[in-house]
């Protein structure tokens, strides 16, 4: 029985409302013939933080189940005091705690705290991984839970289906998938034969750090078209501005540290071709204005008339707020003023 550890990042933003929808949902993973164990990793500020109260007596109710391996049924907390390498110093860390303890699952799985995966998701995500040898992550398609709470996230709702869309393309004909936050499934053995067993810390953007390794070793990303995982999107302009700017300060890093690699290794054109598009479009994005109301079209067959005219024009401004993002990017890189990393406000979802 192959085993599979998920690892839940927990900020010390996150409220404890949505750190126990988030047990709720992981619990529910359907495991098929997998050995399923959690492990979340929450960021503290002091030893009386209540979260950490509530993810001690789930583990101890956890671990003393008597029930059978239906569905995801041990749960160990990883407290840490500081918020060293973030999200991916979260995720070294677990991956630090299972290699003193000699354990060494055959996969892993990373999930935000806000995550709500279908329960089939990671069956589904070592199915497609099990059936592709170079696969070093599989995932499925984004929704995005709160969308009725904004126009900001009725739009990134529409963006998400529309990248769902292009990854169901790129499954026929190659592409460069990635997954943002690494959600999804890692194989294991392939992140340590190929060392990357552990992600990057000083980088803005682990996960596309990650995922260009991966891709320019001669692995790749697979996307399965059978579950969903859903997630927060940001509710207000600020908030999306923040994400988009720490996001593009990875596709900015990205081109500046890869293009010569993707240029010269032996990956396919079409994969090197969706790597540069997908980094490098977002800082015109505005160019594709025209082309909105094209896929407008799309969203009527989804959404209704009224309601697809809405994220329609929403996604309008969507591609204009990029490319301001874009522009804070350059200058900031030009100026050498870091990225910050700022908290978002979450949703009782």
């Amino acid at each position: 029985m192959d085993q599979l550890k998920i690892i839940v990042p927990v900020a010390s933003f996150e409220p404890l409302s949505v750190l126990k929808r988030s047990v709720d949902s992981i619990c529910d993973l359907e495991c098929g013939d997998l050995d399923v164990r959690i492990v979340y990793v929450l960021d503290i500020e002091n030893v009386d933080d209540c979260r950490l109260k509530f993810l001690e007596e789930v583990s101890i109710a956890s671990n003393t189940s008597t029930a059978p391996n239906t569905s995801t049924d041990s749960i160990t907390v990883i407290a840490r005091t500081d918020n060293r390498g973030r999200r991916a110093g979260a995720v070294n860390d677990a991956l630090d705690s299972l290699d003193s303890r000699g354990i060494s699952p055959d996969y892993i799985a990373l999930f935000d705290v806000d995550s709500r995966p279908r329960p089939n998701f990671l069956i589904e995500c070592v199915d497609a991984m099990r059936s592709n040898r170079s696969a070093i992550i599989a995932s499925g398609a984004r929704f995005v839970t709160n969308e009725d709470e904004s126009i900001v996230s009725r739009t990134i709702a529409a963006e998400y289906l529309f990248f769902s869309d292009v990854y169901r393309l790129f499954r026929r004909f190659g592409g460069f998938n990635q997954f943002n936050g690494l959600i999804g499934v890692l194989d294991v053995r392939l992140m340590e034969d190929y060392r990357f067993n552990r992600l990057n810390e000083s980088v803005p953007c682990e996960d596309l750090e990650f995922t260009q390794r991966a891709y320019l070793a001669g692995l790749t990303g697979v996307f399965t078209p059978k579950t969903l995982v859903g997630e927060q999107a940001p509710v207000s302009v600020g908030d999306l501005f923040n994400q988009r700017v720490r996001w593009l300060s990875g596709a900015y890093l990205g081109l500046r540290r890869y293009l010569p690699s993707f240029i010269s290794s032996k990956i396919s054109v079409t994969r090197k071709l969706a790597w540069f598009l997908a980094l490098f479009l977002p800082f015109v994005a505005f160019l594709a204005t025209p082309l909105v109301p094209l896929y407008g079209v799309r969203l009527w067959a989804k959404y209704g008339l009224f309601r697809a005219i809405v994220r329609t024009v929403g996604l309008i401004g969507h591609l204009w707020l990029i490319t301001i993002c874009g522009v804070v990017v350059l200058v900031k890189q030009v100026s050498g003023t870091g990225i910050e990393w700022k908290e978002s406000r979450r949703s009782e979802v």
